[in-house]
């Protein structure tokens, strides 16, 4: 791994990123008897599903990072994932539930060739940390990565850097007429129609092998089912893509994105809390959602607002995003770190495409002593 290969780069990957952290995966349902609640021993241990090590990508497709944080437990301060050590995204205060294992998903657009390290980092509330790398390659058009001579301390004889080839591209015929896609996948959007017999590049094959992304005369580029076409050679060799981002699902997903204390806290003095939240899906949200605004103690996840009085979220068409007030006035735990949760739907009264997603926190805080006490 090239350490240069990113310093001069990182700035491109400021996209767009999709992160869940799938909540209550390692929770268990028990009959009878009250169950003992989990052991966390020791540190947590990463695994990274996807991507694999040392796979091919072509620039401008998207990487899905998936990984598992087992042995999570409920101290589990964070979890960040990093491209070259620069933050792609992370995940505070993430185990809620006291789950034993955490999923996480995050989408990475990629744009620049060259050779990357992702890394999974989870820490501790005592500070430890775990961590699990892997080393990907993002070829440019032409199927070569960048040579990073000049990146580096050279020696008196110039050496280029390695370069990396991308994977086979196969000529296919298609064997009927078929409709092609933006994406791999029957809910992706149309993009027009092939004939049969018609001539085609395959430059990528889904993880599944059921798609083939294509380029047609001479240009375009789409995806279509791989049994409407014949390839002329063996695709074993061709790249693997994911694809971009699939489209907005059919129904309601809202999304709190941010939540923002807008002056210090000071216990007994009232403070505005806002809460930016969007709906995400495809349908209108319609306004029968609650939103709540609670505060959390930081050392024990406890709650410290009895009954937090609901907001009523206006109606929200596909993607539009709303922005409510929530006055806050705290009164106990002066000196002690907290948090402020905003979950929207909280009740589950609206059914969700994703009911992972209805919760953010503010950043951490000292309740400020003021006239308390």
């Amino acid at each position: 791994m090239q350490s240069g290969v990113t310093s001069r780069r990182i700035n491109a990957f400021r996209l767009p990123l999709f992160w869940v952290v799938f909540f209550c995966a390692g929770c268990n349902l028990g009959i009878g008897g009250e169950a003992a609640p989990p052991s966390f021993e020791g540190p947590p241990v990463i695994k990274i599903a996807a991507p694999s090590p040392d796979e091919t990508f072509l620039a401008g497709a998207t990487v899905i990072v998936q990984a598992r944080v087992e042995n999570a437990g409920p101290d589990l301060a964070r979890i960040s994932v990093l491209l070259d050590d620069a933050l792609l995204g992370e995940k505070l205060n993430p185990n809620e539930s006291n789950a034993t294992v955490l999923p996480l998903t995050i989408d990475w657009p990629t744009s620049n060739a060259g050779e990357f390290k992702i890394s999974v980092l989870a820490e501790r509330g005592d500070g430890s940390i775990a961590r699990e790398d892997v080393r990907i390659f993002v070829v440019s058009e032409d199927g070569m990565a960048p040579a990073e001579a000049g990146e580096r301390d050279q020696p008196d004889e110039m050496e280029s850097a390695p370069e990396v080839a991308a994977g086979s591209r196969v000529a296919g015929t298609m064997l009927q007429p078929a409709r092609i896609r933006l994406g791999p996948g029957a809910t992706y959007d149309l993009v027009g129609n092939l004939d049969e017999n018609h001539e085609v590049l395959i430059v990528a094959v889904s993880p599944s092998r059921e798609w083939y992304r294509i380029s047609y005369d001479g240009q375009a580029d789409a995806w279509v089912y791989a049994e409407f076409v014949r390839p002329a050679d063996d695709i074993s060799g061709v790249t693997v893509e994911t694809g971009p981002p699939l489209p907005a699902a059919a129904g309601v997903n809202l999304v709190v994105l941010d939540v923002e204390i807008m002056s210090p806290l000071v216990c007994g003095q009232e403070s505005i809390v806002k809460a930016r939240i969007r709906n995400a899906g495809a349908d209108e949200a319609q306004s029968v959602a609650w939103v709540i605004a609670d505060a959390v103690l930081m050392s024990d996840g406890s709650s410290l607002i009895e009954n937090p009085p609901p907001a009523y979220l206006k109606t929200l068409e596909a993607n539009e995003e709303d922005i409510i007030e929530f006055p806050m006035t705290l009164t106990t735990h002066f000196d002690e770190e907290q948090l402020i949760r905003v979950i929207v739907d909280s009740g589950n009264h609206l059914p969700e495409t994703d009911e992972t997603d209805n919760s953010r926190n503010s950043a951490s805080f000292i309740l400020q002593k003021g006239d308390c006490g």
